[in-house]
């Protein structure tokens, strides 16, 4: 993410025309990383964020609200100490690296005006807060650091000292012969070279940098390949920095959030682009969808995990019930063991070897068969005991079977859902699914007494419109799936189902018309791509009327039977970006 010098640059005079006279009136930690600043100013109050989180740190306006903690951290009482009521005089950069000094006028004790600094140091896991007086001193910093762990002693009292990695040249600075010397020793290439020499610059505009010297032309000699780069850079940067000449881009790919800019980048020309008036409203934007990004898969991997953990557990079951089945096979050895003996009880006398042998009534030829016995046992204990292994077999296979329809009733469930978690395209289909797996009692419920949530039972299937102007709809959940079939579809509308394999529903409304192949072909093709067949070739997919689908009593949401179908083979999109879709 290139929240580099040169954007850092871009943002401060934006934040200095939004901020500065502005009054603090509230100051919150809604994290361990994460500081909000209220400021009002010219009628309205802004809500600036830094966060100093490792692997987003930022900085920008936004109007989003976040939850507080009930007990302020001890640095959010500090702030609030030092800063509620004070007026926002300066916003500046260090150079073109990549920390922020906010400077604040406040009275003290006595009434006298003093200077105080919020300090933003962005250096990913070494990012910090702090909070330094006019000599320079800490005051606090919301992460502590001593000799043993930092460089720098970062606690109250200390004097802050800017970070010592500081080394690379200023390219607002540079000079051509300074520039030529990064090229002498070094082999790398020439993103890296200008990464590693020059502060402030990102992979991403060193690439940039890179494509408008237009330096791939053959024999190019490397003088001229140095000051083609070196021509390009101060280009750029006198177009941005200097003239103010930008065009915030926010890049995404499928609608995540990929990366921004200052100015459109023409190494991300594969992604979608959306432009913006300033550069703080494509800032705010693109961390709002990272975050909702990031809670959408954290979700999903936790749904994942538990779908596979108990996939697991019943794998493991279905496989000892097998085995007790199997088992179970020699009960009828056991049983006619125990018939053999007691029909020869009064043939055979009483003896100490391990075996007994006998007439094998049950054989045509009416052979002798060998029986083991135990010594310290007299022949009628050993039938009993013959009698007891076959009763225990037979529960044993009578219950093992009872569990292997149970078992994989529940790993069709399973399966689905995690087809339809694959498939997820947003948080509220998750939650519907997590509230499936709560009611099914695989997860323990997350909503406390008194929390409210969202109602995630909204039924709003995928809507598709074929290319022959006929409804398709597919089920987002199992508990939609069961609404779409059971009561939204029409007895005559045309369901369809992978064969075999668990997925979503679909519908096609039929409006008591006849559906034309290439509807069904392509109401078959989704069913194959909402389907753990993703992606794959020759999927088999069933389809018949509404009206020979049923749903067993007692049966998980999304099970169904059905009758008088017929089988379509396709293959599954890799995309479903050519389907007109409404929702």
């Amino acid at each position: 993410m290139p929240f580099d010098g040169i954007v850092l640059r871009t943002l401060i005079k934006e934040l200095k025309d939004e901020l500065s006279e502005g009054k603090v009136e509230r100051v919150y930690q809604p994290n361990q990383f994460e500081i909000n600043l209220y400021v009002y100013r010219a009628g309205k109050t802004k809500k600036l964020i830094i966060s100093a989180n490792p692997s987003l740190p930022r900085i920008y306006i936004t109007d989003k609200q976040k939850k507080n903690p009930d007990v302020a951290p001890n640095f959010c009482m500090i702030l609030r100490k030092n800063l509620l009521g004070s007026k926002i005089t300066n916003i500046y950069q260090e150079g073109l690296e990549r920390i922020v000094r906010i400077e604040f006028e406040t009275k003290n004790e006595l009434g006298d005006i003093e200077k105080k600094y919020i300090l933003f140091e962005m250096m990913g896991r070494h990012s910090n807060i702090f909070l330094i007086d006019s000599t320079q001193k800490i005051i606090d910093a919301i992460k502590r650091m001593s000799f043993e762990n930092s460089p720098r002693i970062i606690l109250p009292g200390a004097k802050y000292d800017l970070p010592p990695v500081l080394t690379k040249k200023n390219p607002l600075e540079v000079t051509f012969e300074e520039f030529c010397s990064f090229f002498e020793s070094s082999n790398r290439n020439l993103e890296n070279i200008l990464t590693d020499n020059l502060s402030g610059i990102s992979k991403q505009f060193a690439g940039e940098v890179v494509l408008h010297a237009q330096v791939f032309e053959k024999n190019l000699e490397k003088s001229d390949l140095i000051r083609r780069i070196f021509e390009s850079l101060r280009e750029l940067l006198y177009c941005i920095v200097e003239k103010g000449e930008i065009l915030p881009t926010l890049y995404t790919d499928r609608g995540s959030p990929v990366d921004f800019y200052v100015i459109d980048l023409k190494s991300y020309s594969n992604f979608s682009k959306r432009f913006f008036q300033n550069l703080n409203s494509c800032i705010e934007e693109y961390y709002s969808k990272k975050e909702e990004y990031t809670i959408f898969i954290e979700k999903k991997q936790h749904l994942q995990k538990i779908i596979e953990q108990n996939l697991k557990k019943l794998s493991q079951r279905y496989e000892q019930n097998l085995q007790k089945i199997e088992q179970a096979k020699n009960a009828e050895l056991f049983k006619k063991y125990a018939d053999l003996i007691l029909a020869n009880l009064y043939q055979l006398n009483t003896h100490s070897n391990e075996f007994v042998e006998v007439i094998d009534y049950y054989s045509e030829d009416l052979s002798p068969i060998k029986i083991p016995i135990e010594k310290d046992k007299n022949l009628k204990q050993n039938a009993e005991k013959y009698y007891k292994l076959y009763n225990k077999l037979k529960k044993a296979e009578e219950y093992a079977k009872s569990e292997i329809s149970e078992i994989e009733s529940e790993l069709e469930f399973l399966y689905s859902l995690d087809a339809l978690v694959e498939k997820s395209t947003n948080i509220e289909d998750l939650l519907s699914i997590q509230e499936e797996l709560e009611k099914e009692g695989y997860i323990k419920t997350e909503t406390k007494k008194n929390e409210k949530r969202k109602d995630t039972k909204k039924f709003n299937p995928h809507h598709f419109i074929s290319s022959d102007g006929f409804d398709i709809y597919v089920g987002r959940n199992n508990i939609q799936n069961d609404y779409l079939t059971l009561k939204f579809a029409s007895s005559n509308d045309i369901w369809l189902h992978t064969q075999k394999i668990p997925g979503s529903h679909v519908i096609i409304r039929t409006s008591n018309k006849e559906v034309p192949e290439k509807t069904l072909l392509e109401a078959a093709c989704l069913a194959a791509y909402f389907s753990k067949a993703k992606h794959s070739t020759k999927v088999p997919v069933d389809y018949t009327y509404v009206k020979h689908v049923k749903k067993p009593p007692r049966s998980k949401p999304g099970f169904v039977i059905y009758d008088n179908f017929k089988t379509i083979i396709v293959d599954s999109p890799e995309s479903i970006d050519t389907f007109k879709k409404v929702q």
